[in-house]
C-alpha cells in the first residue's frame, strides 16, 4: 500500500471513529439517555377490530352490574407445525397472551394461570420464612415480619381457556397478472415487466371453555379468519 493510500485510509478511519464518539457517550446526557433514539414514532395502543365489541361486552357487564366469573387462559399452542423458510416459526406462539387481554377488554376477572413461576418462587420461599414484608413503622431489618401463608389466599378460578391454532392454509385462492416487454439487444432501453398478483390465505383455530371444578367442557368454538 503507498503512503497516500494509507494515509487516506487512516483518516476515514478517525473520522468514522470520531463520528461513532458523536453518536454514543459512556456518560448520560441531561435525559438520561447515552444515545439518541433512531425515529420519533411514539409508543401507541394496539386495538384489534374486536376490540370495540370487547369493550361494550364490559361496559353492559358494568351498567348491569352483571359479575364476571373468574376466567384463566391456559396454553393455546401453534398445532401447524408449520416453519417458515428462515427456520422460525410461522404462526405466532402469543396467542395465549391475546386471549388474556381479549379477557381483561371483556371486564372479566382474570387470574394468573398461564405464568405461576414467580409466585411459586416467592410462595417457596415464604413457606421458608425467607421473604419479609416491612410494616410502615419499621426501622430497621428486625422490624421486619416474615411473610405469612394464608390458608385460601389464592383465589380460584371458576372457568379457563385452553386451545390452539390448528390449521393454516397459505392459498385458498389466488389471482394473478404477468406482462413483460424486452428487446433483445441489451444496449437500448424500453425493457419492463409488471406483476400483480393476489392470495387468500385462512387461518383457524379451536379453543374450549372448561369448568375448572368439574373439568366439565362447557363450551368448544372453531372459527377461521380468512
Amino acid at each position: 500500500m503507498s503512503r497516500p493510500v494509507f494515509i487516506r485510509t487512516g483518516a476515514a478511519s478517525i473520522a468514522a471513529a470520531l463520528l461513532l464518539a458523536g453518536c454514543v457517550s459512556p456518560v448520560a446526557g441531561p435525559s438520561g439517555q447515552y444515545a439518541t433514539p433512531i425515529g420519533n414514532a411514539p409508543v401507541t395502543a394496539n386495538p384489534t377490530p374486536y376490540s370495540t365489541a370487547l369493550y361494550c361486552l364490559a361496559d353492559y357487564a358494568r351498567r348491569y352490574n352483571l359479575p364476571s366469573p373468574r376466567m384463566a387462559v391456559g396454553r393455546i399452542s401453534d398445532y401447524t407445525g408449520t416453519v417458515s423458510s428462515d427456520g422460525g416459526r410461522q404462526i405466532t406462539g402469543g396467542a395465549s397472551l391475546m386471549a388474556n387481554s381479549a379477557l381483561a377488554k371483556a371486564g372479566a376477572r382474570i387470574v394468573e394461570r398461564y405464568d405461576t413461576s414467580v409466585s411459586e418462587l416467592e410462595l417457596r420461599y415464604a413457606n421458608n420464612k425467607l421473604i419479609g414484608d416491612a410494616t410502615p413503622e419499621a426501622q430497621g431489618p428486625e422490624d421486619t415480619q416474615y411473610r405469612r401463608i394464608l390458608a385460601g389466599q389464592v383465589p380460584g378460578s371458576d372457568f379457563y381457556i385452553v386451545g390452539g391454532i390448528t390449521e393454516v392454509n397459505y392459498n385458498i385462492r389466488s389471482g394473478g397478472f404477468d406482462a413483460a416487454v424486452g428487446e433483445v439487444d441489451s444496449d437500448r432501453p424500453g425493457s419492463g415487466i409488471a406483476t400483480h398478483r393476489t392470495y387468500v390465505m385462512n387461518i383457524a383455530m379451536d379453543l374450549r371453555l372448561v369448568q375448572t371444578t368439574t373439568l366439565e367442557v362447557v363450551d368448544v368454538v372453531s372459527y377461521q379468519k380468512q
